[in-house]
């Protein structure tokens, strides 16, 4: 579903993955709109509180991209804890931003054990950097 209306009256009835769908077409993709872009963090959140893991993690790539890393990293946990594979892969990336390298292999190794091949490739690449 993407037409916004309905999106709307399907979030407003509970429906999780419409809040994520209504938080995704909300995010500014090529321009600032503070606007949309704060109504978007109130779906993702309100779907994330519900619970969902796959809400969290959406909601911890939302806060992440817009630079909130501590709390995406909780969101992001939150979600890994309950064995989110790609959610074990964004706490990856927080720990490789944060430069804990050892951290950040962990997380990249346990989220591609679970098929995730954002984490599978970042495993490799950390590796690849690792052996110049």
């Amino acid at each position: 579903m993407t037409d916004e209306a309905g999106l709307r009256i399907a979030a407003d009835a509970g429906d999780v993955r419409a809040m994520i769908e209504l938080g995704d077409l909300l995010t500014p993709r090529y321009e600032e709109d503070d606007e949309r872009l704060a109504e978007a963090e109130t779906w993702f959140r309100r779907a994330a509180e519900s619970g969902d893991v796959e809400a969290m993690t959406a909601f911890g790539q939302f806060l992440y991209h817009g630079d909130e890393h501590e709390e995406a990293a909780e969101w992001y946990r939150k979600a890994a804890d309950l064995g989110h594979a790609e959610a074990m892969g964004g706490l990856g990336d927080h720990y490789d931003f944060m430069g804990d390298e050892e951290e950040s292999e962990r997380w990249y190794r346990s989220g591609a054990a679970l098929g995730d091949e954002g984490s599978r490739r970042n495993l490799e690449a950390l590796l690849s950097l690792r052996k110049r």
